[in-house]
Formats: C-alpha cells, structure tokens, sequence
C-alpha cells in the first residue's frame, strides 16, 4: 500500500518543468505531509465522533474525588484512531518507505519508516482493545491488566531492538547501531558510547518508560496531545539534521540519507496532532483514550530510537518524565514500600488540580514548559 501511493506519483515529481518538482525537497515533503495529515484529522474526526458516540464508545471515569468533575463522563473516547489514521495517509503519500542510501561507501540501509507503522499500528492495536474492554465492561480500570500492557509492550520493544541491531533491517549501518547519543556534546570531545548488548536493553526500556509516561500525561483535554507534538518536532528536526550532509558534519552526526523520512514521518505526526488538538482541546469533543495514548507512546519511543535521541527525551519530554515519577513515587515507592501516599495526587496533573488550579490553566502551563524544553532541546545542536 505504501509503495503504491509513494511510487504512483515519482514519476510526476520527476517532471522538472512542473512545479511538482519542488517534491523532491524534504523540507517541501515535510510541510505535505503536515498539512495533509492536519486535512485528514480535520475532515474525518467529525464523523469518527459522531460515530463513536453512536455505537457507546464513551469515556469511564475514574473516582478521582469530589473536587473533579464529572461532566466528562459520556464523552466519546477511542479518538486515537483518528490520530493513527491521519498519520497512516499522510506518511504513506509523502514517505519512501524503500531501502535508502547511506553514507558514502556504505550500501544503502534499510528504512526506518516500515519501523514507524509497525509500532503506531501495535501499539495503536492494544490501546483500541484495552478501549474496548473498559466501554464494554463498564469500568476505567476494567481493561487489559497492567500486567498484560506491559508484557505485549515488552514483547514488541525486543522485536523492534532486534530489527534495528540487525544488518538488513536496521536504519544505521555497522558501529552507529549500538551508539548512545549523548545530548549536547561532539563525539570528538566525548566519544559516544558503544552499548553492544546493553543498548537491547536500553530501547526496551525506552519504550517501556515513554510509552507509559505519555499513557499517565492524558487525563485532561489537550494535556498529552501538544507535548508529543512539541517531542515528534525535535525528533524531526534531528531527523533532517541526520540526512543533510552539511548540517550532519557542522553536528557532528553520520550522515544517514534515509532520515529524511524519518523527518517527513515526524512532520505527518505533528500535523495529526495539531489536528486533533482542534477536537481535544477543552472542552474535549473526543479523547484519544489508550488507542491515541499508547500509540503515541510507542511512536515517539520509536522515533527515539531511531534519531538516537533517547537520552534527550529526558529533556524533549520532561512533563511526561515529570508525570511518570509522580506515579512511580506515589504508587511504587509511596503505596507499595511504605503504605502510604507521598503526594496529594497521581499524576501530577492531578495535584495541581486538587489544589484548585483549574484545568484549562494547569493544560496551558504543561504547554508552555513542553514547548520551552522543546527550545532547549534543539540547542543541543548548536551545543554540538
């Protein structure tokens, strides 16, 4: 399906005297691929709604306490298709998904793009039946089990180590696959680390962390949508940086011509997301509920991966980091080895909440900081 949409059009773009010749440009390709993914968002979400609503897909609300309110209960959950879908038709019209080259010397690698749809498609998958079980057994924590999530998630994230360790499969060539970027400093002043076995390691617990920690951010209308929005920017734009050769050697970065699909793939997410936030934003019409949630998750942790970014997503994602220590403190550490709670609430979205801070100002503060750690994020180039 892919390869049909890109290939139906590569001989129209290789017209020179049309204008479809600004095509060959990523940075063309990537404003495409935004706007179109937006157009989709905004076309089909009215009917996605209205269907959803017709056939009982409606949030559950947890017991949180009286000082939150209720009237978000019968508000169509599952919008996370939406999202997965905008991404789907966008990145599949702008995106080549073939092999592609490398640096000079090196045969061409595979593409990372293939890498991306698997994850958004799985991770989107669990989330939908994890959505399902809760409307169909009437209650918010009536889904998969944590357990569960966590295993299949495991499962998936060892899969996808192994396609990108492995010769054939992997985006990066040989002595670049098993590199630990470190955020801000040139690999002539401080070498990247070579992991080998450990960097299995380390992209399982990537996708276990990320995925999570944006899963525990979406509680409130339009809090999750507009940091993963701000996080696929800065992996875009480590993207570009990746396949353009004069910006890779100013960066100090190996120059992988294939991330230019990478960057056009993050594009297609932003406008999704951008588009979505149209519906999201308070007062939500839709949420995207684990479907969005989770496939959100898993993509940002894939493009992660794939820009060697992850130790940056610690800054690039500080409010969902800051969200899923909250959780782990209240519950692992607080509840499970103390038997007690050690903060007022769970995520912390909710503590704000709790102390009266109202939700539409509590959403706005979590935007600003995203998109100044976003800034702060994309100084590490220069850093470099």
């Amino acid at each position: 399906m892919i390869d049909m949409l890109y290939l139906a059009f590569k001989d129209a773009w290789a017209l020179d005297e049309t204008p479809l010749r600004l095509v060959h440009f990523t940075t063309t390709r990537m404003v495409l691929a935004f706007l179109t993914a937006f157009g989709v968002t905004y076309l089909i979400s009215p009917h996605v709604i209205k269907t959803l609503y017709k056939r009982g897909m409606r949030d559950q609300v947890r017991q949180y306490g009286k000082e939150f309110s209720q009237s978000k209960a019968g508000t169509p959950t599952m919008g996370g298709l939406i999202i997965i879908a905008a991404i789907l038709g966008s990145a599949a019209l702008w995106c080549n998904p073939r092999k592609t080259g490398s640096a000079a010397g090196m045969s061409d690698l595979a593409s990372a793009v293939p890498l991306l749809f698997m994850t958004l498609l799985f991770f989107g998958g669990v989330g939908a039946v994890d959505d399902y079980l809760k409307v169909k057994r009437g209650g918010a924590d009536s889904g998969l089990s944590r357990r569960m999530k966590l295993l299949l998630q495991g499962v998936f994230a060892s899969l996808f180590a192994v396609l990108v360790l492995s010769e054939g499969t992997s985006p990066f060539p040989e002595g670049i696959r098993d590199q630990l970027y470190l955020p801000g400093l040139p690999p002539t002043a401080v070498p990247p680390p070579e992991l080998g076995v450990l960097y299995f390691g380390l992209i399982i617990a990537a996708f276990l962390c990320i995925s999570n920690a944006i899963n525990f951010a979406d509680g409130l209308d339009g809090l999750a949508i507009v940091p993963s929005g701000m996080c696929a920017l800065v992996c875009g734009v480590f993207a570009y940086f990746f396949s353009h050769a004069a910006l890779a050697s100013a960066a100090q970065f190996a120059h992988l011509e294939g991330m230019t699909e990478v960057a056009v793939f993050a594009a297609a997410f932003l406008g999704a997301a951008v588009g979505f936030l149209w519906f999201n934003s308070y007062p939500a019409q839709v949420f995207m509920g684990d479907t969005g949630s989770m496939a959100i998750g898993g993509t940002i942790a894939a493009l992660c991966v794939v820009t060697k970014t992850e130790l940056l997503f610690l800054l690039a994602g500080g409010v969902f980091v800051y969200e899923f220590l909250s959780v782990f403190i209240q519950e692992v550490v607080g509840i499970r080895r103390l038997g007690r709670r050690l903060l007022l609430r769970a995520p912390a979205h909710y503590a704000f909440q709790y102390q009266g801070v109202a939700e539409t100002k509590v959403v706005l503060r979590f935007w600003i900081v995203s998109f100044l750690l976003a800034v702060l994020s994309l100084a590490t180039l220069k850093m470099r």
